[in-house]
This record gives C-alpha cells, sequence and structure tokens, in this order.
C-alpha cells in the first residue's frame, strides 16, 4: 500500500510492524510461524499482496479492497460443499432464499446483492460478517490480530520454558504453523522436569474430551486468549 492514509491502513502496518518483532523475539521467521495461504483463506487478499505489505512495497487499493463480485467469485472457489465439490448454482440459491438467476448474476458481475442478501451468503459460506462491506485493510487487521494474539501466547509459552502439551486440537485454533510451534514451545516444560506443568498437563490429558476441551476454553480465557475462534469452528484450507 502507499503511505497509509486511514486509520485502518496505519493499523494494518502497525500490526505488521508487531508481527515482526514477535517473530524475531520468538527467533524464527515469518513462513516458520505465520500460515500466509490462510489469512488469504480469511479475506480474499492475495497472498502475494500480503507478503508485499510486509516487504513494505506498494500495494494499490483495488489489491486490497476487492469487489463484491471478487468476493463472492473467491468464495466460491475456496469454500466447499459437503461432499468437497464447489457449491452449485442452486445450492447457493436454495441456501440464500435468492433464485438461481440472481446467484448467476451475482457471480457474472450483472448484479450487485442488497445488505440482507449478503448477510445470507455470509452465513452460507459461513465468513465473518462484514466480508462482503469491510475495506480490505479492516479485514486484514482482523486477521494479523489473530496472528498477534497466536504470537504472543508462543512467547508466553517460551518465556515460561513450555515446549510440549499433548491437547486434542491445539490451543491456536486454525493455524497448523503457530499450532506447531506452540507444541515445540511448550515441550521445554516437560523436559525441564516442572512438576507442577507436568501435573496439569496429566490431569488434562486423563479428562474425556468433552470435558478437556471445556478445560482447554477455560484456560484460554484465563490467559486472555479466548475470542471468536473458541466458539466455532473455522473453516480452513485444510478444509477444502
Amino acid at each position: 500500500m502507499d503511505t497509509p492514509h486511514t486509520n485502518e491502513e496505519r493499523d494494518v502496518m502497525a500490526a505488521i510492524a508487531t508481527i515482526e518483532e514477535q517473530v524475531a523475539a520468538a527467533d524464527l521467521t515469518l513462513d516458520e510461524l505465520i500460515d500466509f495461504e490462510r489469512i488469504t483463506y480469511l479475506t480474499g487478499i492475495q497472498e502475494s499482496v500480503v507478503r508485499r505489505l510486509f516487504s513494505r512495497e506498494d500495494v494499490a487499493p483495488e489489491e486490497l479492497d476487492l469487489s463484491f463480485t471478487e468476493r463472492l467469485r473467491f468464495l466460491h472457489e475456496t469454500r466447499r460443499a459437503p461432499n468437497k465439490d464447489k457449491y452449485t448454482i442452486t445450492a447457493i440459491a436454495e441456501g440464500t432464499g435468492v433464485s438461481k438467476e440472481s446467484v448467476s448474476k451475482m457471480l457474472s458481475g450483472a448484479r450487485r446483492a442488497g445488505l440482507d442478501v449478503g448477510a445470507d451468503l455470509e452465513r452460507f459460506f459461513k465468513v465473518a460478517p462484514g466480508f462482503f462491506t469491510n475495506s480490505g485493510s479492516e479485514a486484514l487487521l482482523a486477521a494479523l490480530e489473530s496472528v498477534i494474539e497466536g504470537l504472543n501466547y508462543i512467547l508466553m509459552a517460551k518465556a515460561k520454558g513450555v515446549r510440549h502439551l499433548a491437547l486434542r486440537g491445539g490451543l491456536v485454533e486454525g493455524d497448523d504453523r503457530m499450532a506447531r510451534q506452540l507444541r515445540l514451545a511448550m515441550q521445554r516444560a516437560l523436559e525441564a522436569e516442572d512438576p507442577e506443568m507436568q501435573k496439569i498437563t496429566e490431569t488434562v490429558r486423563a479428562l474425556p474430551e468433552a470435558r478437556r476441551r471445556s478445560v482447554v476454553d477455560i484456560m484460554k480465557s484465563v490467559l486472555g486468549l479466548a475470542g471468536e475462534g473458541s466458539n466455532h469452528h473455522k473453516a480452513s484450507p485444510s478444509d477444502r
């Protein structure tokens, strides 16, 4: 992006700077911690564009602020029906309560959706509210703030000497790179023979799955990690 002019643009660049500081503090690289593909999956913004922002290269406004048609086509290409195929025009029409003709026109760019239909499409494709209406900077900032939250936890775990905790699902939901680094970070506590941490770990491991998930949610809440992602499953590239 050119020199930031809006608060959202300035916030995006500030978030990128924060992430770079966190990555340096973790003594790792961006690609070891950040799933750029997932940021694209969440926002529709091309991975190459996100990487250029991290490199402080200019990005044209239209590369961030995608049109309604571009966003809808992106969802149609990246989200999959239960049978793993692309959603059909019929399925989208039935799922949103609009005609097949209207869906076809929206995908072709001949028609834009109103706010109500846009919200129906967001629910159908299971994306965050505002996917069609938020600016590209707003969407990107939300994704980057999630990255910052996960990195904060990794740094905190490293500071405590934690390297591994075998909990089903992981504590950094939806980001395999972060989850992997978190597991590595949590291993050291057990290797250091920290009796208290080991006792907690063994106790949590022994819980029934439903109870274990509940305990993990409580742990995340206490540590300030609870957020939108802790309440429901978010789609990820692995769901495609």
